[in-house]
């Protein structure tokens, strides 16, 4: 049976991820009108396949390449491993390519129907994009994820502002500049967690010549870039916070994700056993869906 492989190669543990920034501006837009549930679903659908492809796309690509070796210290690839074929891994590319096409188109068609033909055909354009990304990230010539910064940049995209504020948008109908910047929030997080396992596998990627921040800065500045980037994002959340504070609730269920996103400040600053950065990579990943929730929750209630 290699269902348990497939499991393991769409990295189940990772995606929540997709889950968070789509969660929250569905919880706040549901404190300014009854929105569609029918529209929630079909987004966390569409978010979960093309996360789903970008993992696999990334799993083929870093075999091809060279990069996922034995001597990576996070969780070995199935190709590598030689339970998955490349043939098979590139035939579920396909297949999660066409269902996330499928999924999306339904997603805007359901929610946006033609009354706005411009908006459809934008929303349209960015479904082929973010499949185009999904796999380009590390599979081709020349992959973005290969590149200084442009794999936190696309994250910070994907799964902060079209995640959060692109879905805000099909809720409501509405463009809001305090959920951009919250979607800035949830952005940075997600690029914590892509930091955190860049700097896993500095040593391994800087001899593949795959060019991450971490590689670029060093094991020391990639710990203080990873401060900043978690700390910014906190910020961001306490300037939405202010600007929309309803009751004492909200503060209370931020707060406490804060004081856990904190101490995985201090575990990453004082990390020497990079085997440990597993650990905070996962970690992270809840964090990242509870501090979304967190804020959600509070102005649902």
């Amino acid at each position: 049976m290699k269902l348990r492989y497939w499991i393991h190669t769409i990295r189940i543990h990772t995606l929540l991820l997709s889950c968070s920034g789509i969660t929250l501006s569905f919880l706040i837009s549901q404190s300014i009108k009854n929105v569609s549930f029918t529209t929630y679903v079909l987004s966390i659908l569409t978010a979960l396949l093309l996360q789903i492809l970008a993992n696999i796309s990334n799993d083929y690509g870093d075999s091809i390449t060279g990069v996922d070796s034995f001597k990576r210290i996070g969780p070995k690839k199935t190709i590598e491993r030689g339970y998955i074929s490349l043939l098979e891994m590139k035939k579920a590319i396909y297949v999660f390519s066409i269902l996330s096409f499928f999924s999306g188109f339904l997603l805007l068609y359901q929610t946006l129907l033609w009354n706005n033909v411009f908006i459809f055909f934008m929303y349209f354009i960015g479904i082929l994009l973010c499949i185009y990304s999904s796999i380009k990230y590390s599979v081709g010539t020349n992959p973005y994820g290969y590149v200084t910064g442009m794999g936190d940049l696309f994250v910070l995209i994907f799964f902060g502002i079209l995640s959060v504020e692109g879905s805000y948008f099909l809720y409501t109908q509405i463009l809001s500049i305090d959920v951009f910047f919250l979607s800035l929030s949830i952005g940075l997080l997600n690029v914590g967690v892509l930091n955190v396992n860049n700097m896993r596998d500095l040593d391994n990627d800087y001899e593949k010549g795959k060019h991450t921040i971490p590689v670029w800065l060093g094991m020391k500045y990639a710990k203080l870039y990873h401060t900043i980037i978690i700390l910014t994002s906190i910020f961001l959340g306490i300037y939405f916070m202010l600007m929309n504070q309803k009751i004492i609730y909200n503060w209370f269920f931020f707060i406490f994700i804060v004081i856990f996103l904190i101490l995985h400040i201090k575990e990453i600053i004082y990390m020497k056993e990079k085997k440990m950065f597993n650990l905070e990579l996962k970690k992270l990943v809840i964090f990242t869906f509870l501090y979304g929730i967190s804020i959600g929750i509070g102005f649902i209630l």
